[in-house]
Formats: structure tokens, sequence, C-alpha cells
């Protein structure tokens, strides 16, 4: 069988003074591994360095070659410059820009990933080794182990944005996984359709929820009246409740037992129903008569659950919120719908009343308003309608937008005329 000459290259130098043979050897240590060693024999010295890719070994060989050639190397302070395997450029850019920068949900989603996926197929190669094609056919790979469409864009989304930071750390030239969606071409799976709860059934909810389980009755009440989410119920404070101007301030979110800043970062104020301000006051007394039992304090948290209680801040996560809103509804014989749901019904509730989209967006506190006519705009009554009204208004037919009088019956049953094209 043939050697194969492609992975191994040397050049050899002749040790005048001291009749040794010196070289300089590029190969991988192990076979196909495509990681690429710098071995190194000098003045009858021996030392190995890992290179990374094969491009950077022969760059650093060369090198020490003309190091070697000038009579100035030196092997024991000989440095060989070293690309960054993917798995130690990944774990520096998760604990530094993720965490320092990204929500705690967001350093999960990646950590998630890294740990399942990337790190599995990447994580001993150099960076600047990965190819797009390599990049390529690990996705195909993943979309074939019957991982849904949005889990495969996920992984490469993450392996993109890597190589975008190693880019603009000189890391790398080029960024294999840029734009990848449009290569793999993944089919995009159904999408969670919103499942919006009628007023009668949110009634029933509510009912139930208030004889069966009415330690979480405030907390549903409030997700129902105000459409806030669950975190966000989960870690308000009394200090937050303005009884007098009618408001609640949404300033906090609380995720895995952590309290953190709102979705978007940005505090904003929803309106509070008399109906849901009484429930509160309610509720407030019914706290207050409890710790005086107790013999401790009063939480600042609105919602706190004495039988599995968040040890750092004495109230309930929203994890527990979700498990009790599911016995709920399996209590009251309702179909299985999410906790977020009751925030979609609250939207569609209140555009079925006539409020602006205007307005719905601030209580619900999307970040722009096409967020929320696109989850929304299709449920204003009547808006195409008008709007095909106005136009023929505009343009002045002289017409007012009244229903038409039907045809006469005679015209109706004239014979069809027909057209040759």
């Amino acid at each position: 069988m043939p050697v194969r000459r492609t992975r191994r290259e040397e050049v050899k130098h002749p040790d005048k003074k001291e009749g040794l043979t010196m070289g300089v050897t590029v190969r991988e240590k192990i076979q196909g591994s495509d990681v690429w060693w710098i071995f190194i024999n000098h003045k009858g010295k021996r030392a190995s360095k890992k290179a990374g890719s094969k491009k950077a070994a022969k760059e650093s060989a060369a090198k020490i070659e003309r190091e070697i050639a000038l009579e100035r190397f030196n092997l024991r302070t000989a440095q060989v410059e070293r690309v960054p395997t993917f798995e130690e450029y990944a774990e520096k850019w998760l604990s530094g820009y993720v965490a320092a920068n990204l929500k705690p949900a967001t350093y999960c989603s990646y950590k998630c990933v890294l740990e399942n996926h990337l790190l599995p197929a990447f994580g001993e190669q150099p960076m600047n080794a990965i190819t797009r094609e390599a990049v390529k056919e690990f996705l195909y790979q993943k979309k074939g182990t019957g991982l849904s469409a949005r889990s495969v864009e996920l992984i490469g989304v993450t392996l993109g944005v890597i190589f975008n930071h190693a880019k603009e750390d000189g890391i790398v030239t080029v960024n294999p996984a840029e734009r990848i969606g449009r290569v793999i071409k993944v089919e995009k799976g159904k999408r969670h359709v919103a499942d919006f709860l009628t007023v009668d059934e949110l009634g029933v909810f509510l009912r139930t929820a208030k004889k069966h389980y009415p330690r979480f009755y405030p907390a549903f009440a409030l997700a129902t009246l105000t459409g806030m989410r669950r975190g966000e119920v989960a870690a308000l404070q009394w200090d937050d409740l303005d009884q007098l101007g009618k408001f609640i301030v949404v300033q906090r979110n609380e995720w895995l037992g952590r309290i953190l800043s709102p979705k978007n970062g940005k505090t904003r104020r929803v309106d509070a129903s008399d109906q849901l301000l009484a429930i509160l006051q309610e509720h407030r007394r019914a706290m207050a008569a409890e710790a005086l039992r107790h013999g401790r304090p009063m939480s600042e948290y609105i919602f706190e659950n004495e039988a599995k209680k968040d040890e750092d801040r004495g109230g309930f996560s929203s994890g527990y919120l979700w498990e009790v809103f599911k016995k709920v509804l399996k209590k009251a014989g309702m179909r299985s719908v999410r906790l977020h749901d009751l925030r979609h019904s609250y939207a569609s509730a209140l555009i079925a009343n006539g409020e602006s989209l205007a307005y719905v967006r601030d209580q619900l506190g999307h970040a722009d308003i096409s967020m929320t006519v696109n989850k929304y705009g299709h449920l204003v009554p009547g808006a195409n309608r008008a709007a095909v009204n106005r136009l023929g208004d505009q343009i002045g037919l002289g017409i007012t937008g009244v229903p038409a009088p039907p045809l006469h019956p005679a015209v109706d049953e004239m014979p069809q005329v027909a057209v040759s094209e």
C-alpha cells in the first residue's frame, strides 16, 4: 500500500558544526483527525506542538525553518501560533459575552445547543479548520435525526453567531455558517398557534380556580385581566400596585427562581380594572392574616405558596404556577392550553371590545406595534371592510358604504354569455 505523503511534509537541515540532522515535520498525530502538529528535531532534542489546521501548521513550520537557517532558533522558547479549538473558543464566548450581556434563559439555550450538538461534532477541531461543507453536512445529519426544523435552525444560528464573534476577534477570516439557512433549506415546522379562550371559558376557568385553588385564584385573575406574562406575575411586589392610580408597574420578571428585568428590558404600566383591584385587596388581607398567625413579616411579593416556598425570595415560581394552571384546566374539564394563552385571550378580548392595537401593544409590553399587528391585527372586527370602504370614498365613487340591494330576479335569470379568450 503506498504511503500517504500528503499527510506528512518534512524539511531537514544539516548542522555543519555538530553533524546532526535537524528537521521540522508537519503531520497529524491521528490520521484523519484534521488536527495538525509540528514536530521539531533540533540539535539532538525533540519537541512537538499542536498547531491546528494544516495551513496554520505549515505557516508556523516555515517560520521555525527560517529561524533555524539563521541560527537563532531556541527550542525551549519557541512558540507556535495556535488557533484555538472550537470548544476552547465556544466556552470562552459562552462564559464571557453571553453570560455578561444576555439573559439567563438565552445563556441556557446556547449552553444546551453546545453541549448536546456542537461540541460533540466540532469540539476538538481548530476554529479555522471547520469548513462550510462540514457545517452543511452536519446540519443535514441533524435534520435527518428527527429534530424539528426550528431546532435545526437554532443549532445553525448558534454556530453562526459563534463564528461571527471569532471573525471579529481575528481568529477566522470567514464564517462557515453564514446564512446557512439558505443553503440547507430547512422547511419551517408548524409554529404553535395561539389558542384564544372565549370570555365564557375564562369565566369557567377563574371560577374553578377560586373554588378548588383559592390561593392561586388572584394570580390567575391577574394574568387573565392584565395579559401579564407568568414570570411577571410571579415577580410582582406589593409596591408595584398603585390602588389610587389603578395601575400596576411591571418592572421584574421571574425565571427559574431568579428575579430579572422584564422582557425587552423595559418597565411598563398596565391598567388594572376595579374588579382586579378588589380581588388583590382581599388577597392582601388574607396574606396579612396568615403572616400574623405564623408570627412572621408579610412577604414583599404579592403571591407566595407556603407549601412550596422559594427560600431565596419567599414567593412561588412561574413554573409552579404553570403546574397549578394545568390542574385547574383538568378540574374544569377544559382542553389543554398554555398559561401564556391567557395573555392571547386578554388581547383578543380587548380587540373584540373595540380597543386600538396601540393600546393593546402598551398593555402587553410589545417592543414595537408591528409585533402586535402581526399577532392580533386579523382580530380587529371589520377592519378590512372599513379599509376598502374608505378607499372607495377616497376615489370619489359617490356611493356610501351601505350594502348593495339584491339584483332583480330577472337579471339573475339572464343567460350567461360565453366569452372567447
